[in-house]
């Protein structure tokens, strides 16, 4: 399991970017996100825990660190 930080999560869209802990910038969907209830609490600068994708590199099973 990867970590980082959010970088942007914009909740209209649906859409966000990941600072990896490892490096890249990793982008993610709210389809990516665990659980709504994640999803409705994620914000810029919450440290999380992904998978990275391996067919597109993007972060995947996005969740609060805990």
């Amino acid at each position: 399991m990867s970590t980082g930080k959010i970088e942007e999560f914009n909740q209209a869209q649906g859409t966000g970017r990941i600072k990896d802990d490892d490096g890249p910038k990793r982008h993610f969907s709210r389809d990516d996100v665990s659980s709504p209830a994640e999803r409705a609490n994620l914000r810029q600068g919450d440290k999380v825990e992904f998978q990275v994708d391996v067919q597109d590199g993007h972060a995947a099973e996005v969740r609060k660190a805990r």
